[in-house]
């Protein structure tokens, strides 16, 4: 019988088999020094990243490693990662984080009908506190 891993992200329990095989493979594209470049470890892979505009990532297998190598776009990315901190700084700048507790019930609940409809919770939120306000 397979070992299963259990765990529960935006209101949906997923269940994955465990990975025999823990290996990874990390790809660094361009790091401190380094071009094109596949190491095994995090350990060895965060000393030529972090603290640098590295493009890498993480793979499970050494061939998509040596594929993401010969495919991705260095500049591109780059260009993706400089939107996304744009993004996320204009959201910062002009919204706020609402944090409520609530029963493990009603939060369950509350999920479930908001998969059933198809609605995210913070639309379903905004609309009714929009709706609360009118």
């Amino acid at each position: 019988m397979k070992s299963l891993i259990t765990y529960k992200t935006m209101g949906k329990v997923i269940h994955m088999a465990k990975s025999k095989n823990k290996t990874k493979y990390y790809a660094i594209k361009e790091g401190k020094g380094v071009k094109d470049k596949i190491v095994n470890t995090w350990t060895e892979c965060q000393k030529l990243v972090l603290g640098y505009p590295a493009v890498y990532k993480s793979f499970r297998t050494k061939d998509e490693a040596m594929e993401y190598l010969g495919t991705v776009n260095v500049i591109k990315v780059k260009e993706q990662t400089i939107k996304g901190m744009e993004s996320k700084k204009k959201l910062k700048a002009t919204t706020k984080v609402l944090t409520v507790r609530l029963e493990k019930d009603l939060l369950e609940r509350f999920d479930s009908k908001c998969e059933n409809i198809g609605l995210t919770k913070e639309i379903i939120l905004k609309g009714m506190i929009e709706e609360w306000l009118d």
